[in-house]
């Protein structure tokens, strides 16, 4: 298992690239303990991309695992905070 992975969001994190995004973060989660989601390439985002990332946060963290969002745009901060949440919230869990 690899100590860290990062994945470079796509500009595309609405909907329509949802089960791609998922499939990826899933691989990644089974493959490290510490995975990083780049957001600086995010133009587009809406609530399915937050519920990925929420519950992408609630198994990373049932695994003891890390998952961390960084370079995040405030578009994907406003997509956090139409639903409620903020997208500084720590997605992180200590090893």
């Amino acid at each position: 298992m690899s100590d860290t992975l990062v994945i470079t969001m796509p500009g595309d994190c609405t909907l329509r690239a949802i089960r791609t995004l998922h499939g990826e973060i899933a691989a990644a989660l089974a493959a490290t303990a510490n995975l990083t989601l780049d957001c600086s390439k995010v133009e587009r985002a809406d609530i399915a991309f937050v519920q990925l990332v929420v519950a992408a946060a609630g198994t990373a963290e049932r695994k003891a695992k890390r998952l961390a969002l960084i370079d995040a745009p405030d578009l994907v901060e406003g997509a956090f905070a139409r639903a409620g949440l903020s997208a500084q919230v720590s997605f992180l869990r200590a090893a």
